[in-house]
């Protein structure tokens, strides 16, 4: 027996000595993981077949793989939109997607819609500081977090939505969002139970800056809300931060190299134009779903509604009024035959091209399955929704216009740091009697509470008047039958902003009545799905009707987002060669 113990000693020895080589020069790999990324999709499905294709092809290239959406793939395309988002969600299980965080335009179709599209998803919908308070609610609990492991590396993904978010006050009700550095505080403990952790956040750029400098929690943000395209990683504090602009414009790529040993993690980044890939490459799965979405909805969207020379342009809405808002206030007025119009630029989704108006625009411009809501205000009541409108995003953004009008038109003055100081109010020409009643058509969105609004000194005449949708869809009727097209200039000076020492304005003329044709076309009421729609530039608010009122933001000068050129990396062991992109190495992180 003691022979026995002496020969399995020395045979350990000679062992010991045989492999210690092996670990002093033939130390473990270190792990690399490539990450695809996408954000704010907003439903835009028409490229997703060479989306997938590419998708496919790129993962197989590399051994360990992750494919993250920053939220916010819902609202935006009628397509999806008039089925309740399903199928967005049946598309994004075909592209192998591997975890979302929860974006504001999730909920615009309703909580049922919300949990019916959760359930459909393969899967993980994450989000951290998301509480549900009402148990009556349909909506389940979701994941704050997801763990993924890589051949022994544990790579932790945690999402954060934008609290509040900016949807359709009812689609959020019984739910409460915390503070997002509250959020990190509490779930400081997973940064030592994974070695990577990726915050997948629908929170904004200017949010997702904020919280990778006052913490060291995250190694990397894949960011989603504000639109943002970053060709590149922008680094905060050790932080790399990512986003890759909104409606499936690119794909962003991440390699992600973990050495166990130094605990550093080596982060490249860059973004693949979707316009640049080939169109004759396409996942066959994939496009067959998309032409069939495509398909049966066709007839519906495809109907001329009515004409437009002019165009009609929602750009530089945040600056004042713009040809689409003044038709839709038009619209929204026409239709509640009221005094005054109102509504949130949030909501104004997309542009008018010259030509024919479809359906399809009219629910691509109004996505939400907002209704006509009509109230009394005094005029005092009303001015004070002005000077709201103009700080609504200030903390963000800056001092800048959010409400469209028709009946009403105002003039905001500005002290010597461009914050409001005043206002002038005009109704059909004359000053506006502080202590008169109004009547004001708008949209249910703003009317509950929507992007911080607060009409809670308002009387509610008529909570529903019908879809906002169908005050569109009848007034382009009208007028293209009475006049022949919609047409618009580019301003009328409904909304000025003025420095407070300029002299007030004359008072403008009386706004001209929106016409009535003798011959009205019958309504055209549009398809019942759309009731429980909701949707973005981010819900109503900016992003939406309960949007956020923010211009996107582009690591390039000129339009809002612009595209970009995919950059290729090579990383060596020693030394590092990179063509395009940035290469940045961090430390293992740990909250303070």
């Amino acid at each position: 027996m003691k022979r026995s113990k002496v020969m399995l000693l020395g045979f350990l020895a000679v062992l010991f000595v045989l492999i210690s080589p092996l670990s002093v020069f033939g130390a473990e790999e270190p792990v690399t993981l490539k990450v695809f990324h996408t954000n704010d999709m907003h439903a835009s499905i028409d490229d997703f077949g060479k989306m997938a294709a590419f998708l496919e092809a790129e993962r197989a290239k590399v051994d360990h793989s992750l494919y993250l959406d920053a939220g916010d793939v819902s609202s935006g395309n009628p397509v999806v939109d008039l089925q309740g988002g399903t199928p967005i969600f049946t598309l994004l299980n075909a592209m192998k997607l591997d975890a979302m965080t929860i974006g504001n335009h999730e909920f615009d179709y309703g909580q049922e819609a919300f949990q019916s599209n959760k359930t459909l998803s393969n899967f993980p919908w994450l989000s951290a500081n998301m509480t549900i308070t009402d148990s009556s609610i349909p909506i389940d609990g979701v994941e704050p977090y997801h763990i993924f492991e890589f051949d022994g590396v544990k790579v932790g993904v945690l999402g954060l939505t934008e609290a509040p978010p900016a949807t359709s006050p009812s689609g959020i009700v019984g739910l409460s969002f915390d503070n997002y550095l509250d959020t990190v505080t509490q779930y400081e403990s997973l940064r030592d139970e994974v070695d990577i952790l990726i915050g997948l956040n629908h929170v904004g750029i200017a949010d997702d800056r904020r919280i990778a400098e006052a913490t060291d929690f995250f190694d990397v943000i894949v960011g989603g809300h504000s639109h943002t395209q970053l060709d590149t990683p922008e680094m905060v504090n050790g932080t790399a931060i990512v986003q890759s602009g909104s409606n499936a414009r690119n794909i962003g790529m991440l390699t992600l190299i973990f050495d166990s040993e130094t605990k550093e993690l080596t982060v490249e980044g860059s973004l693949q134009p979707v316009e640049a890939l080939d169109d004759e490459v396409v996942d066959n799965e994939v496009q067959a779903l998309v032409d069939g979405f495509n398909d049966a909805s066709e007839e519906l969207l495809s109907e001329v509604l009515g004409q437009t020379n002019t165009g009609l342009s929602r750009e530089d809405r945040w600056m004042g009024d713009v040809q689409l808002g003044n038709m839709i206030t038009d619209a929204l007025r026409n239709f509640a035959n009221t005094d005054i119009a109102i509504t949130n630029n949030g909501g104004i989704r997309a542009s008018i091209d010259p030509g024919d108006i479809t359906a399809g625009d009219v629910f691509t411009v109004d996505p939400f399955g907002n209704v006509v809501t009509i109230v009394e205000m005094t005029g005092s009541e009303l001015k004070e929704i002005i000077a709201y409108s103009y700080h609504r995003s200030l903390e963000d953004y800056g001092p800048q216009i959010d409400l469209q009008t028709s009946g009403l038109t105002y003039t905001i003055y500005t002290d010597e740091e461009g914050l409001y100081a005043d206002s002038d109010l005009f109704v059909e020409g004359e000053s506006i009697d502080l202590e008169a009643t109004y009547s004001i058509a708008t949209n249910n969105f703003i009317v509950e509470g929507g992007d911080g609004y607060n009409f809670s000194a308002a009387t509610m005449i008529q909570e529903d008047a019908g879809l906002v949708t169908s005050a569109l869809i009848q007034y382009i009727q009208e007028t293209t039958e009475a006049e022949g097209a919609v047409d618009y200039d580019m301003t009328e000076n409904r909304i000025q902003v003025k420095a407070q020492e300029e002299t007030a304005p004359v008072e403008p003329e009386a706004p001209t009545e929106p016409e009535q044709p003798e011959q009205p076309v019958e309504e055209e009421t549009p398809a019942e799905e759309t009731d429980d729609s909701a949707i973005e530039e981010e819900t109503e608010s900016d992003e939406e009707s309960g949007e956020s009122t923010v211009e996107e933001e582009t690591s390039e000068e000129g339009e809002r987002l612009p595209d970009t050129a995919t950059l290729t990396m090579n990383l060596l062991l020693i030394g590092t060669l990179l063509i395009g992109g940035s290469v940045f190495v961090i430390k293992k992180k740990g909250v303070e």
